[in-house]
């Protein structure tokens, strides 16, 4: 292990035996003082995930229902197909499969890529001018073809022979030089329309960014059934929703299932380290968003719902779904989603749901 590494895990720990230590009230908390050392050598916990669970401030023996992500990812991988993981996967395919069985989810324009194309109804943009005959006036949004927790996205606005992108201005050959750029390390650059939230969030978050419900469903038999589901939204002029354990700023919203009901809302007051907290109202606008109940709350449901049936031997999956004026649409399939959001979002651990719902 690198020194450098050494001294990021030193400090990690230091950092949680502080909270630790400063959660102690009572006698009967005395088991905190190595509690960040127990619950790792217990339960895989690591230190910055005891702070993130806030796991001083919870039962001791709750703390073994909590899940660690990789070993979780590598047992959705055993159950899962090779072919359900490809269309997952491949933000291109997945948009396809969608296409071909009426699934609502936001199309894909064009792939900017140096490839040729191997088929299919989404055409491949290889120089500025097929560019410019993709980009009539509007907004859009690009991400990488293999990116992930919006890392290389970006949203372009077009204006006649005009561009704006990344506080960058200039023409169609101009951006078409950031594309080939970009290019260095994707595949190819997927160009979509961009959304916008329903009203009922933007009067939340008045955000330029989409905010995303997370909704995780299991096929259960014959039946598909939603395990849990959150809200990410989005605080400040960011593009993107991503929570990353609460570095981002960002808020994430525990959701009814049932009811499709803001139950709880949760962040950090730091950046650099998981100090989770309850809010009742968006930090930036001061809308209350503990009760808020979200717009097309059952076509959300059903939309999963139907998109899970069409992917056989695909056993569960984290929906990313945007909620706009015209209803819902998927924005991807995550089958190697992370459990750590919705147990941060519903203040428990989903060992007991997991094991309810999945054989592994």
């Amino acid at each position: 292990m690198k020194l450098s590494r050494v001294a990021e895990t030193i400090s990690n720990y230091a950092r949680a035996e502080m909270y630790a230590l400063s959660s102690i009230r009572k006698l009967s908390d005395v088991h905190l003082i190595w509690g960040p050392l127990y619950a790792r050598s217990a339960y895989g916990i690591g230190a910055k995930d005891f702070s993130l669970y806030r796991l001083a401030s919870t039962p001791k023996h709750a703390w073994s229902d909590y899940l660690i992500n990789e070993p979780l990812k590598a047992k959705y991988a055993a159950i899962t197909s090779k072919e359900a993981r490809l269309i997952a996967d491949d933000k291109s395919r997945f948009f396809e499969h969608c296409h071909a069985h009426g699934i609502r989810t936001i199309p894909i324009l064009a792939l900017v890529t140096s490839q040729p194309s191997q088929g299919g109804i989404i055409p491949h943009v290889n120089s500025a001018e097929e560019l410019a005959r993709v980009l009539v006036p509007g907004d859009y949004f690009f991400k990488p073809s293999g990116g992930s927790h919006g890392n290389g996205t970006f949203s372009l606005r077009v204006e006649g022979n005009t561009l704006h992108w990344l506080g960058r201005s200039g023409s169609f050959e101009d951006f078409f030089k950031h594309c080939q750029a970009a290019l260095q390390f994707t595949r190819a650059l997927i160009v979509q329309p961009k959304m916008v939230n329903h009203q009922t969030i933007r009067n939340i978050t008045q955000a330029r960014g989409l905010s995303t419900v997370r909704i995780v469903t299991v096929r259960k038999g014959s039946e598909i059934k939603v395990i849990g589901s959150c809200l990410r939204i989005i605080v400040g002029d960011g593009e993107t929703d991503n929570f990353t354990h609460g570095s981002s700023g960002n808020l994430v919203g525990a959701i009814d299932s049932e009811t499709g009901e803001l139950i709880g809302v949760r962040c950090s007051i730091s950046r650099t380290w998981p100090k989770m907290t309850d809010v009742l109202a968006h930090p930036r606008t001061g809308k209350t968003i503990v009760g808020l109940r979200l717009p097309h709350w059952q076509d959300v449901v059903e939309l999963v719902t139907r998109a899970h049936h069409s992917i056989d031997s695909l056993y569960t999956v984290g929906w990313d779904v945007a909620i706009t004026d015209d209803g819902p649409v998927i924005v991807e399939a995550n089958w190697r989603y992370d459990i750590d959001i919705l147990q941060v979002a519903y203040k428990k651990g989903y060992r007991q749901v997991i094991a309810e719902n999945m054989t592994f």
